[in-house]
């Protein structure tokens, strides 16, 4: 990995497309800020608001500084395949983005010698079919992919438990107006948000892969839960009433998912930096967090074979405690952190 700029970096990629690590140009934009973090607090595990508001005091900055930056990381980052785009929010906003930097980038990267996809975030609600014609338009043959937070399949997790804020519908909308634009979808899928158990979480992320998978997704990126400040999530961490999930949990999720279809492991670093993030025992987490990130890079269930530790145990104990019914869970703890989601 190497920094271009402060906002800017080249990495090795494993691409399922190419069944391969290739070069990516991970590019981070002074977005305005997320539309729904606005409008409501955003959701329970986000520190992204946090993050951008101390760039751009959630003011939209104009064009041509986008176009200054995205000019600059994509003349200096020759040799890229990849090209994504992070904004702490939706980059098909035009509340968030300038309205014309979508289609522009697009025909910028048609340009490039190299590139040959651009992968961009957004909510549902801004997956508008103009747009993305337009997009796909501008690329002359070059693959589009997008990314869209469901998170949880479950509506009283997604709502209760994350506070997403849109429903199956919207998601499953969204999804047909990409797939009908020959665009890829990738849908993020959280592993423990606040107010499950473990055994929980397991069951709801293999859940919800299979759902996205099932109604159209290309690709499924398992996002495990931790902790940024500022947060619902940080608070009940304080409170001793939320922690990260095992590393032992998500070696689970992704064993009993690995054939529905191309499921990539998320990272543990982000900005904000996390206070605390998924782990085991001290004698084998770093083992782990290796074996993780072979499985990043090689895609292989094979890096998990022989991997034991005594914390096993431990873990499977976790899996086997009972708990009251969850409704019941949520409407104690949203009492103890002041609001009620």
């Amino acid at each position: 990995m190497s920094t271009l700029h402060s906002y800017a970096i080249l990495e090795d990629r494993y691409d399922c497309l190419s069944e391969k690590k290739v070069v990516q140009l991970t590019i981070m934009l002074p977005g305005a800020g997320c539309a729904w973090a606005k409008k409501s607090g955003g959701c329970y595990m986000c520190g992204f608001s946090r993050s951008t508001y101390r760039y751009t005091r959630g003011r939209l900055l104009p064009a041509l500084v986008f176009k200054a930056m995205l000019n600059k990381a994509l003349a200096e980052a020759i040799t890229a395949e990849i090209v994504a785009i992070y904004n702490g929010g939706s980059f098909l906003n035009p509340r968030e983005i300038p309205a014309s930097i979508p289609t522009w980038l697009c025909d910028r990267i048609a340009r490039h010698p190299f590139v040959r996809q651009l992968f961009v975030e957004s909510r549902p609600e801004f997956v508008d079919p103009a747009l993305i014609q337009g997009m796909v338009a501008s690329l002359g043959g070059k693959t589009l992919k997008v990314g869209i937070g469901l998170e949880c399949v479950s509506d009283i997790v997604r709502e209760k438990c994350v506070h997403k804020g849109f429903s199956l519908e919207d998601y499953e909308k969204a999804v047909d107006v990409l797939r009908n634009h020959d665009v890829r979808v990738l849908t993020y899928v959280l592993l423990k948000p606040v107010f499950l158990s473990e055994a929980e979480a397991i069951e709801e992320a293999v859940k919800t892969i299979g759902y996205a998978f099932k109604h159209g997704s290309d690709e499924v990126a398992l996002e495990s839960s931790f902790v940024q400040e500022d947060t619902i999530m940080h608070k009940l961490f304080q409170k001793g009433e939320f922690k990260p999930p095992w590393l032992w949990s998500i070696i689970e999720v992704v064993r009993r998912t690995y054939h529905f279809g191309f499921v990539q492991v998320g990272g543990f670093t982000d900005e904000p930096p996390p206070i605390a993030i998924p782990n085991n025992c001290p004698k084998c987490s770093s083992t782990i967090l290796k074996a993780l990130q072979n499985f990043r890079e090689q895609h292989d269930l094979i890096v998990f074979e022989g991997l034991r530790c005594e914390c096993q145990v431990e873990w499977q104990k976790e899996l086997n405690k009972v708990y009251p019914l969850l409704e019941e869970r949520i409407g104690n703890k949203s009492v103890t952190i002041g609001m009620c989601p």
